[in-house]
Parts: structure tokens; sequence; C-alpha cells
């Protein structure tokens, strides 16, 4: 299987950081995973037109339904080449897994706020917990996602994927798709352009409070639940640890477009050792 840490490393250290708690073996299976998602949520800032990149989309579609089509045909492409080890493995991603994981990038290729907070919420399933969840079955297939650790594992995919909604935000709102719903913009008075061109940020970071209040709510909804997560998952689940102080820094920063929501690499990989030697995600 293709080593893709070089990759991770850049785009993903985070994920990359939490999977080295891993045995070599599942940790390659985790990065393939992890390319495979980042291969796909970059379509969207890597193409010039939405219908470029619901053409590119469309390809990685195509890819997948060959990987599970009888006989399977693998495109000469090392993700999907990686993909097609992965599938086999136990605990491997199906084919729904992975085309829940493409569907959900639709999102990212039109314009304007998400309609509610509840599309928001969706959006983050589909992206950040669908993705944290393949990465448990890889670890422990035989893991029981329907009951108090598929609680833990949501929660983090949620805590995770909300604060990097709120890390993306100067990004997000210069290209026009700001993390917010549109009832949190009509409350602040903001409208899109104002986002934009980075107008307004004490407004700005007061329309924020709803996504700081969600993740929260995500972040005592993991405490409460992490006992039921085993070991063994750790390296699949360990980098929503990291969240919450990405939320305080992103809490404290006086102007959130311009402001980076970032910590340094030691006191991440201090955050993981001690997580994985607590099992306190």
């Amino acid at each position: 299987m293709t080593d893709f840490d070089a990759l991770l490393a850049t785009d993903d250290p985070d994920r990359r950081l939490a999977a080295l708690f891993a045995p070599a073996e599942p940790r390659g299976r985790l990065y393939a995973l992890y390319a495979f998602y980042h291969e796909i949520a970059r379509i969207p800032d890597a193409v010039s037109e939405p219908m470029i990149g619901e053409m590119r989309l469309q390809w990685s579609r195509d890819a997948v339904e060959d990987l599970f089509a009888d006989p399977p045909k693998v495109r000469r492409h090392d993700i999907y080449e990686a993909l097609s080890e992965l599938r086999l493995a136990p605990g491997g991603p199906d084919r729904e897994t992975l085309i829940t994981l493409i569907e959900a990038r639709n999102a990212d290729l039109g314009a304007g706020p998400f309609p509610t907070r509840t599309d928001r919420l969706d959006y983050v399933d589909r992206t950040a917990v669908a993705l944290m969840q393949a990465a448990v079955r890889l670890l422990d297939p035989e893991l029981d996602l329907s009951g108090e650790a598929g609680t833990a594992v949501q929660a983090a995919g949620r805590l995770w994927g909300l604060t990097g909604l709120i890390r993306a935000l100067p990004a997000l709102a210069s290209a026009g798709r700001p993390p917010f719903a549109a009832d949190e913009l009509a409350a602040q008075g903001l409208t899109e352009i104002d986002l934009t061109r980075g107008r307004k940020p004490e407004t700005v970071k007061a329309a924020m409070s709803g996504l700081f209040t969600e993740a929260r709510t995500q972040a005592m909804t993991l405490s409460q639940t992490r006992q039921a997560l085993p070991a063994a998952v750790f390296p699949a689940v360990g980098y929503a640890g990291l969240a919450r102080g990405y939320l305080r820094t992103a809490e404290r920063a006086g102007d959130p477009y311009r402001e980076p929501v970032d910590r340094p690499l030691f006191q991440r990989q201090w955050r993981l050792m001690w997580g994985s030697l607590t099992g306190r995600v």
C-alpha cells in the first residue's frame, strides 16, 4: 500500500499525528483512508467553476463504483489503488461509506451560508463524523457503534468538524461559503459581502457564538462517553482531543479573519501522548 505520510504531514497533520499511535499495518490503512478524504475534500477549492468540481467528484464516484464492481476495476491512481486494498481489510470501508464522503462535498461547490443549523450539523456528520467512524472500524471492526461507543465517536467527529469550520472561517468567508446558518447572519445584520470582504470582525465574532456553543456541547458529550472507547481506537479518534485547545485559541482571537487558530506542534504532540496514556480524548 502506498505510503501517504508526506502528503498527510502537510495537509492533514493532526490526523496523521494521532495515527502514529497505531501499529504499522493499521496506520498504513488509516493513511490511505485519510489520503482519499483529502483528495476529495480539496476538489471544491481546486476548481474555478462548480461544474468542473461536479465532474471531478463524479470521476471519484465512478472510481469507487469500479472498485466494488464484479469484477472490480482499479484505476491507475495511487489513492484508488490503495483503496482497492483497503476495502478488503478487516473493517475496510464499504461502497456506501466512500460514496457518502464524496457526495458530501457537493455542498462545498455552492455559495452562501448553510440554510439552517441542522443542515450544518448534517454536513459535519457526512464528512468529519463519517470519516472518523470509518477509521474506527479499521482499528476495531467488532466495536458496536450503535451504543455508547458510537455516541462517543459521533461526538468526537462533530467536535472536530465544528472546530474545523471555526478554524477555516477566513478561507470559507472569502470563498463565499461562510460556516454560518442563515439565521446567525440575519441576527447580526451581516451580509455575504461583509464576509467576503473581511468586514465587521467584531460582529462576525458574535455570529460565531452558535458554532462555539455547538462545539462545546459535543465536547461535553465526548467527555461523558469517552470511557466506552477501547484504547485500540485512540489513533482514529485522538485528534479530536486537540479541538478543545483550538477552541480556546479561537475564542480569545479578536479578529476571526486575521488571527490564525493554530497550536504549536509540541503542544499537540504532548496532548496526544497524554491522551494515549490516559484514554482521555
